[in-house]
């Protein structure tokens, strides 16, 4: 049997029957706690549009007791909101009342979906559905309406995590009182347990910009880990009570696409002859909730035309760069599968599936059974759809189990296959994590990898254990990786090596002047390889003030000691020889508050570099002009100066990032960059028109150019170009619920 007959068939087995009832309540609502909150039944549902004049609000109890979590940790919140819940069948309905005395300066500029809703006033919902005080739903509403959302893992919540795209309404007025917000979620967005009456974890959080003020209920202290550590502190979270009689249903979304476009592109870049290809195709992506807490996800013939592009990243190490997943089928709970030391060393990186072959088709099913998370992946790769699974095409498996063995620990493993033509690629991991102490955590993971390659068998792993509140942290870690550890499925930042590394460090809060927090840290790592010779070493102190105004300063001083068993190619003409280095570096960088109409950063770094110096800067910029236009850029510059053949040289990356905003359903964004090291000046236009919740229409231009001149000065617009791909491409995308 083949994995993905294997993925079929389990998929089947997690098949249960849908639960539907009728719920109604005539007894009186209690009125909210600082830990619980009853839902009330709608018999008549709100119109989402922002206004709160519903009869179904008007008798309901508002949660009203808001506590800051900054700038002062404990305080009331210094302007008042209310929130009222009521449900039906089908959908969960908040309305929220944001009281302000200056409304007037109630910051909303962001109309892009999945934009930078941080820079506006702003809510939070945070939705717990199977109590496990570990995962969560996240849905994010400026003050225009405009829609983010994410998924907590594990009580972790980073950047990736907003990554997720559910499908919600949520409308906004401002008036003279402050701003009021109307959400509605339907339950088919969530994954929960069996039961006819249900409970959920809760947190609702509110974000005043201008104060940089953040409020929450309940009440989360700062010793949670900070203003994202507090959101995603599901063991913190309140109750949400009295939903009864949810519809389950199907829960069947169908995705189609069309798609369009021409390709001109220049084969040998010792001439200026190009080809153009003309193409189109179609395929889809199925979503069906197998019950009410698992999910199966099918994709056919996968394109990825309107994904964003990655931005330029020059490699002055020995060791590979890391590129972020941007694309949408492995982004829905991607925090389930992961496994090993983040942008590390990770058993599992799903951005290596479909690198250089076609996604032809993909199978996934994620879930929640009591105590356990589950996740099972099958992705067939080739070179087009006349391979599928045929003896050309390509194998992926990935199967995920995590369990719940006491509040906030989990142990679980991993598994993923390779299967190629010529060969298979296997890796089995187990871990284990355990939240402590607020946010305090311990951590142990290990792989091991076999590959038809006996000479690639080969294991990696980590332990190790971080102690953290409001006002200290410490900790200590050890990692083994395998000379030969390469799961084919994964990311290896550095091979054959051991790492022992300590940190400690002190944040305490004052009000000195306009600072608000100061944090002290400190580290050192130690490498060696295998056999026990010196590799690395890396000591580092930094101190760090952040302001009232959300600018912040920091200072750093670096020692750092590198051993080059073998010379090292720095670029293609520049060779460091092997031999010890000792370099010493200073760096500073500060921020100004990104919520501002104008706002920017700067970085700077001097010191030594192996016999040589290195001196880098960099400046990044921003301009709000409005809601409709946003214009964004930065230059990163580096002069290395080394006493060898072409030792002396500078590399410089320049982009710039133009947002344009009709509407929240009508906006675009232009990319563009240039590195003096290829050349290459590179633009991405991307047109996104949501035509209706759920379903897109894309138009992506992108075109790259190469700079001719033989010297390696900066960019020089009198230069010429030369032509390396251009395309156009329209993608129509169409999602039906059943």
């Amino acid at each position: 049997m083949k994995p993905y007959q294997l993925l079929a068939a389990i998929t089947v087995t997690f098949q249960f029957f849908a639960i539907r009832g009728f719920a109604q309540t005539t007894e009186p609502i209690p009125a909210p706690t600082d830990f619980e909150v009853y839902a009330v039944f709608a018999e008549s549902p709100p119109f989402i549009d922002g206004n709160l004049d519903d009869p179904v609000w008007q008798d309901i109890p508002p949660i009203t007791t808001f506590t800051q979590v900054w700038p002062k940790d404990g305080a009331p919140a210094t302007e008042d909101t209310e929130v009222r819940i009521a449900y039906d069948r089908d959908n969960l309905y908040f309305a929220f009342r944001f009281y302000d005395d200056n409304p007037d300066l109630i910051r909303a500029k962001n109309l892009e979906r999945g934009g930078r809703n941080n820079r506006d006033d702003h809510a939070y919902i945070g939705i717990d559905t199977y109590l496990d005080g570990r995962n969560a739903y996240l849905f994010e509403m400026n003050a225009l309406g405009t829609q983010d959302d994410a998924l907590i893992t594990d009580e972790t919540l980073n950047y990736e995590s907003f990554s997720w795209d559910a499908v919600f309404l949520s409308e906004t007025t401002i008036d003279d009182e402050g701003w009021t917000l109307e959400v509605a979620i339907p339950f088919r967005q969530l994954r929960f347990p069996e039961g006819e009456e249900l409970e959920f974890g809760l947190m609702v959080s509110r974000m005043i910009n201008r104060k940089n003020e953040r409020v929450l209920w309940p009440a989360i202290g700062m010793e949670y880990g900070g203003s994202f550590g507090v959101l995603a502190a599901a063991s913190q979270y309140g109750r949400l009570k009295g939903l009864k009689g949810i519809n389950r249903g199907k829960n069947i979304e169908i995705k189609p696409y069309l798609i369009s476009g021409a390709q001109e592109v220049r084969p040998d870049l010792r001439d200026e002859a190009t080809d153009i290809d003309y193409n189109y195709d179609f395929g889809g992506d199925l979503k069906y909730s197998i019950s009410s807490n698992m999910t199966l996800d099918l994709t056919v013939n996968t394109d990825f035309a309107q994904v964003e592009a990655d931005n330029v990243q020059l490699n002055l190490t020995r060791f590979n760069l890391f590129f972020p997943e941007k694309r949408e089928f492995f982004l829905e709970r991607a925090g389930l599968f992961e496994h090993g030391n983040v942008r590390s060393t990770q058993t599992f990186f799903s951005r290596n599936i479909g690198l250089t072959d076609q996604i032809l088709t993909g199978a996934r099913v994620t879930g929640q059974t009591g105590r356990y998370s589950i996740g099972l992946m099958n992705i067939e790769t080739g070179n087009g759809m006349r391979d599928l699974f045929g003896v050309n095409s390509t194998n992926n498996t990935i199967a995920r189990l995590q369990t719940t063995v006491f509040p906030r620990a989990t142990v679980g493993t991993i598994f993923t296959n390779v299967e190629r033509p010529d060969g298979y690629n296997r890796a089995i991991g187990v871990d284990t994590k355990y939240r402590f102490w607020s946010s305090s955590q311990f951590d142990a993971w290990f792989t091991n990898v076999w590959d038809n390659n006996t000479l690639l068998n080969d294991a990696a792993g980590n332990i190790s254990i971080q102690l953290e509140n409001d006002l200290y942290e410490g900790g200590t870690s050890f990692t083994s990786v395998g000379e030969n550890y390469r799961p084919e499925l994964g990311f290896v930042r550095r091979l054959d090596f051991r790492q022992y590394s300590a940190n400690i460090g002190y944040k305490p809060n004052v009000d000195f002047s306009s600072i608000r927090k100061f944090y002290f840290r400190t580290s050192y790592d130690y490498f060696e390889g295998q056999d026990g010779t010196l590799q690395t070493t890396e000591f580092s102190s930094s101190i760090r003030s952040e302001f009232g105004n959300r600018q912040s300063f920091e200072i750093e001083y670096k020692r750092q000691f590198e051993r080059l068993i073998s010379d090292f190619a720095l670029r293609s003409n520049a060779i460091i020889p092997a031999s010890d280095y000792t370099f010493h570096t200073l760096s500073a960088q500060g921020r100004t508050d990104e919520a501002r109409n104008v706002f920017g950063s700067f970085n700077f770094s001097t010191g030594q570099f192996y016999d040589g110096n290195r001196t880098d800067f960099g400046v990044d910029f921003g301009f709000r002009q409005s809601k409709h236009l946003h214009l964004e850029g930065g230059v990163s510059h580096n002069i290395i100066r080394l006493p060898f053949e072409n030792g002396d040289f500078e590399a410089t990356t320049i982009r710039t990032s133009i947002l344009g905003a009709i509407s929240r359903k009508l906006f675009a964004r232009a990319l563009v960059q240039y590195d003096n090291f290829s050349r290459n000046l590179q633009t991405n236009l991307r047109i996104n028109w949501i035509h209706r919740p759920g379903s897109d229409l894309f138009l992506v231009f992108n075109t790259n150019y190469h700079i001719t001149g033989d010297n390696e000065d900066l960019f020089d617009p009198r230069k010429d170009f030369i032509l390396n791909s251009r395309a156009g491409i329209v993608k129509l995308t169409y999602l039906i619920m059943i």
